[in-house]
């Protein structure tokens, strides 16, 4: 990495342009291939969507169990990203091979217990109070989604690593493929063609969980198989279960994972809280909500992407020992985000009709769904910017801070704030997504406080 002393001359406008244009060529495959993952859910959902509208509802419900249980999951491995970058960004190569192994053996121990909670995703749409009937069919698809939490969450690991090592190709890459066969899969498993039999959501769910482990493998041999796997430190002795350095190596992995898990977590069971409120609205809301759910997932995608490559930044900057880069580079994150998904907001309102389309061909359906994308379009920005600020934050090396700031933001406040505004202030569906964005703008503010308390103190 470059000195600070380099740029000690350099204009504002210069700088600005500079974080820009290095921050766009590392997010834009990290941003690809996370809406890839979601590019698999509306494949699902558009697909079942001329299969069935009750498919959908039901794909969803499945889906509303395994998503929150796999963004805990790869938010508990994520602590790899600042600790890998900050390796990097010291120029220790063989650190960042050795970080990743002990990663690998941590996604496997997470995604375990991840995987136990899926599987009786029946039993959590009961406790919801969802339908019996519906509970048991999107507890079917729980069930068929299970196996590929493992599959999604060592993709994820090895995705980390990559990008922290500026290499993101690879992931958007295995992505790629992955959709590919999901896409064919579904046109076999959902309407039983080829002479498979019909299997609706369930048959949707399969195809996810095999493309899936597709993408899993494609990642562990790339990895596996790179000039020099033993020098770059990927290869080698693990000396425990852990990994190279055993237990006490991962510690700081696993506290920023926790950090980033639990706070994934309370954004996610919020957003979970959301789907289940629409439930009880009617299967007609539910369809609606949950094709504005995906909308949003998936453009927030982008979003995350630009906080991926925000965060390896922020992290390489501060392994070299530059705290105004670092603290130039956080900020930079956060205009880009700001741009970029204020740009894709306005697509939206503009579109709503046309996207509604590719979703559903039920005209009601198609129509509440265009209604909503009103609301979904104010999202995008919020929610990516708070995204953002908390990988800025934790690759400077905190922690719990942000924790508090979303349990604040999407417990405290929107899960509350939805519940009240569908059952006592005669809203629909949109008064969800009033409450998500109630919600992400808080939390947008106060990791941005935060992140300025930090950077001003280390400058």
């Amino acid at each position: 990495m470059t000195p600070a002393t380099d740029y000690q001359h350099e204009s504002a406008l210069r700088k600005v342009l500079r974080h820009a244009w290095d921050l766009l060529g590392l997010a834009w495959p990290v941003m690809l291939s996370r809406a890839g993952i979601l590019v698999m859910a509306f494949s699902d959902i558009a697909m079942l969507g001329r299969y069935s509208t009750d498919a959908v509802a039901v794909s969803n419900l499945g889906i509303a169990i395994f998503v929150p249980v796999l963004v805990i999951a790869i938010g508990l491995v994520s602590g790899m990203v600042p600790v890998i970058s900050q390796a990097y960004g010291a120029g220790n190569f063989q650190e960042c091979g050795r970080a990743w192994r002990r990663a690998m053996s941590w996604a496997v121990f997470v995604s375990i217990f991840a995987m136990l909670l899926v599987w009786h995703g029946e039993t959590w749409l009961l406790l919801f109070g969802q339908d019996p009937a519906l509970a048991g069919e999107g507890g079917a698809v729980a069930i068929a989604l299970t196996p590929g939490l493992l599959a999604q969450v060592v993709y994820a690991a090895c995705a980390f690593y990559m990008e922290s090592t500026r290499r993101p190709i690879a992931a958007l890459i295995a992505m790629v493929v992955a959709n590919i066969l999901n896409v064919g899969l579904n046109w076999i498993m959902i309407f039983g063609n080829l002479g498979w039999p019909e299997m609706g959501a369930v048959g949707a769910a399969w195809a996810s969980t095999i493309a899936r482990f597709l993408a899993m493998g494609l990642m562990l041999w790339i990895i596996l198989k790179q000039r020099d796997a033993i020098a770059a430190g990927v290869r080698g002795h693990y000396e425990t279960i852990w990994g190279p350095g055993g237990w006490r190596s991962g510690t700081m992995m696993r506290k920023l994972g926790a950090s980033a898990g639990l706070s994934n977590g309370f954004e996610t069971i919020g957003f979970a809280a959301m789907t289940m409120f629409a439930g009880t609205l009617g299967v007609a809301a539910l369809g609606a909500y949950s094709i504005s759910h995906n909308l949003v997932s998936t453009v927030f995608m982008v979003g995350l992407g630009l906080a991926v490559a925000t965060g390896v930044r922020v992290g390489q900057a501060t392994g070299a020992g530059d705290a105004r880069e670092a603290a130039f580079a956080g900020w930079t994150g956060l205009l880009v985000a700001f741009l970029i998904m204020g740009a894709l907001g306005v697509s939206v309102l503009v579109f709503r009709n046309d996207i509604a389309w590719a979703y559903t061909d039920d005209p009601d359906l198609a129509l509440r769904a265009a209604a909503v994308f009103v609301f979904s379009a104010f999202v995008f920005m919020p929610d990516s910017l708070q995204v953002v600020m908390g990988q800025s934050l934790r690759a400077l090396g905190d922690a719990w801070v942000a924790v508090a700031g979303y349990i604040f933001s999407f417990v405290v406040l929107m899960v509350p704030l939805g519940w009240w505004l569908t059952s006592f202030g005669g809203w629909d569906e949109r008064g969800l997504i009033l409450a998500v964005i109630c919600g992400c703008l808080v939390a947008t503010g106060l990791l941005a406080w935060r992140f300025r308390v930090l950077t001003k103190a280390r400058t």
